[in-house]
């Protein structure tokens, strides 16, 4: 008959016994490298926080941030490719968006600031300076609508921006592309 106690299966066998008894492990018999000497060996308790990564190799890199200069040359790279001749912009998104971050790295700004930018973070980049501008444009013609006698090109600027974050609840901060693009409306509305 079985030798374990039937109300609680998980009783000790002889068996079972036998093995922990017979393996000799004592306490300390290992070198204090392997284990922190507050936690005995087999313990169920894990040591304070995770193991620090010693191999700088390894260490997770910096998010890189957008700078005016670097959205200038992805709509310079946009522009360039989308109203290419030869080839045109009737191809697939990802073929369009790898020449796209082609041209964007053989400019002489992608080459100097060093580590290349792969064509997602190009394409992510220019879908939200579009949308962003977009909107900025309306904000604009809007403006333009609102025009009285004796308003200056900088009072129609200044009524668009207020428009904008009236509208947007945030300030506009991509002038610098809106001058590049403002003349470019029937092309950059068209997103790839």
């Amino acid at each position: 008959m079985d030798s374990r106690n039937p109300l609680n299966p998980y009783s000790e066998s002889p068996s079972y016994s036998y093995l922990l008894h017979s393996q000799n492990f004592q306490y300390g018999s290992y070198p204090s490298t392997q284990y922190p000497s507050e936690i005995p060996p087999y313990s169920s308790q894990q040591p304070d926080g995770p193991p620090e990564r010693e191999d700088p190799a390894v260490a997770s890199k910096e998010r890189r941030q957008w700078t005016p200069a670097d959205d200038e040359v992805v709509i310079s790279a946009w522009l360039n490719t989308s109203k290419d001749a030869v080839v045109g912009n009737e191809q697939k998104s990802g073929t369009f968006w790898k020449r796209v971050a082609e041209y964007y790295e053989s400019t002489p700004h992608a080459k100097e600031s060093g580590e290349p930018r792969e064509w997602l973070h190009i394409k992510q980049r220019w879908q939200k300076i579009n949308d962003l501008t977009n909107n900025f444009c309306g904000a604009y013609s809007a403006a333009e609508r609102q025009i009285t006698s004796g308003q200056s090109e900088t009072d129609v600027l200044k009524m668009a921006y207020d428009i904008y974050y009236a509208d947007h609840k945030r300030k506009f901060n991509l002038e610098y592309a809106w001058c590049v693009l403002r003349f470019e409306r029937s092309t950059f509305t068209q997103l790839i």
